[in-house]
């Protein structure tokens, strides 16, 4: 680490030794911010488009409809922010039964993105309870068992030194001494806890560089920092449920997003890491929003479309909203009919064009919801709320 570019600027820590290495230990938060100019401006775009992205819940009776497809999609994108190559097709194939992905994926790959869905869920489930350590180490098990990283003690804070960028000197940044990591950590959740300092849309972006500035785990903390953002977002009441999905707006601007937190550590950069996290904030609350809009708007053409047929077709034209690839045991199951009954509407909607088979097998067939998921996938520049 480049100790004398630390000790040329107004760092917000200290550099402390670290068995030989010398690490950054962060002050607690909060620092002093000015909510005054462009960060003001950038703030109240953010808040508005959150806000906007928040309303469209009432036009969901059920809300995993929304949920499910938004948190896959952040899944994959985290995943692959940390070196994974797996399409939303992939996972969605995976949790199908298909033994085998379209891209070529590995099944450990699949597991990691799996484990990420199922740790945004048992989060916004164990939300009752606010924030604590006890919540993040349990959702950093669920990430990290079984995966890449699993052999490194999933749900405990690290005993170890970890660097980031390289080794000892070549290291780009090297987080605090595992002896400062359960302190750090402690004062972090009573920040959270205790409702912060600031705007909640200010606060979680301070929480988000202190979390990946203290590193407190050997592995995995870029995917739990990511997936805080968004429990964060519903535990302070911005969002209903997690709609939006951060991860590509960092993904899209990995070199940036890594440049601004070192430079918070370095030179006590928060305002221009304050702009640049809530204009992520805003552009995928945005994308967010659009995305929702024309799924709902799909949702309610399918339903004038089928409110006349039977009523299995038109349970089953809305269940694929929440799982847009299934098997006919599966849609069976989501409409608690019997497997004929399930098959008809599966066979009828199929007929209709709305779902397509994808296997070209006549056993262990696997049915996408073209339009729901050609929606979930569009390029920003095609969604049409824009």
């Amino acid at each position: 680490m480049n100790v004398d570019r630390f000790q040329s600027g107004e760092i917000s820590g200290e550099l402390v030794n670290s068995g030989g290495d010398i690490a950054f230990k962060p002050d607690p938060l909060p620092p002093e911010i000015r909510l005054e100019d462009e960060l003001l401006d950038v703030f109240t775009e953010a808040a508005t488009n959150v806000g906007q992205l928040s309303g469209v819940g009432r036009r969901v009776e059920n809300p995993s409809m929304l949920i499910s497809p938004f948190i896959y999609k952040e899944a994959v994108v985290s995943s692959e922010i940390e070196g994974t190559r797996v399409t939303l097709s992939d996972v969605y194939e995976y949790e199908a039964g298909r033994e085998n992905s379209s891209s070529g994926a590995s099944r450990n790959e699949l597991r990691e993105v799996h484990n990420y869905v199922r740790a945004v869920f048992q989060g916004i489930e164990e939300l009752e309870n606010g924030i604590d350590l006890e919540l993040v180490r349990n959702l950093h098990n669920t990430l990290m068992s079984g995966v890449r990283g699993g052999d490194k003690k999933p749900g405990e804070f690290r005993d170890t030194q970890v660097y980031i960028g390289g080794r000892g000197g070549e290291a780009r940044f090297v987080p605090s001494p595992p002896s400062v990591v359960p302190y750090a950590m402690q004062n972090l959740e009573t920040y959270i806890r205790t409702g912060g300092s600031y705007q909640p849309l200010i606060d979680i972006g301070l929480v988000h560089y202190q979390f990946e500035t203290i590193h407190p785990f050997r592995d995995g903390n870029g995917r739990m920092g990511r997936l805080l953002i968004m429990l964060m977002m519903c535990n302070d009441e911005l969002l209903p449920e997690p709609y939006l999905y951060p991860s590509s707006y960092f993904n899209r601007n990995r070199d940036e997003y890594t440049d601004r937190l070192l430079a918070v550590s370095r030179d006590s950069a928060w305002k221009e890491w304050l702009i640049f996290f809530l204009k992520g904030i805003s552009q995928q609350a945005k994308e967010a929003f659009s995305r929702a809009s024309e799924l709902l708007d799909l949702r309610d053409e399918y339903r004038d479309r089928y409110q006349d047929g039977a009523n299995s077709v038109s349970q089953l034209s809305t269940e694929i909203f929440t799982k847009p690839y299934l098997t006919v045991n599966e849609a069976e199951d989501a409409l608690g009919m019997t497997y004929r009954t399930a098959n008809n509407a599966v066979k009828q909607l199929e007929e209709d064009g709305v779902l397509e088979e994808i296997t070209g097998q006549s056993r262990n067939r696997v049915f996408r919801a073209r339009e729901v998921f050609d929606i979930i996938q569009k390029p920003v520049d095609e969604l049409s709320y824009r």
